[in-house]
């Protein structure tokens, strides 16, 4: 339970962070950098997580989510 408990806490500490976000004007503001910030997570780039990554893998055919380590930057293509 001990590497539940510490991504529990990683994504509590960036909740926290964009909660207290004065440049975030808005709640969609908020939400984008919550998700931003849990890919960048993912994707290995945060100190949250001590920069190594989270492979995340679809159960139902074993294909990667997150292969090429951009998941972040995905976001920001498709989120325009």
């Amino acid at each position: 339970m001990k590497k539940a408990e510490e991504f529990i806490k990683q994504l509590i500490s960036i909740r926290d962070y964009w909660l207290n976000e004065s440049r975030a004007e808005t709640a969609k503001d908020k939400v984008d950098g919550f998700i931003f910030s849990m890919l960048v997570m993912f994707d290995g780039d945060s100190g949250a997580n001590d920069f190594h990554s989270i492979e995340l893998t679809d159960v139902e055919d074993g294909e990667s989510i997150n292969e090429c380590d951009c998941l972040h930057e995905t976001f920001c293509r498709l989120d325009k």
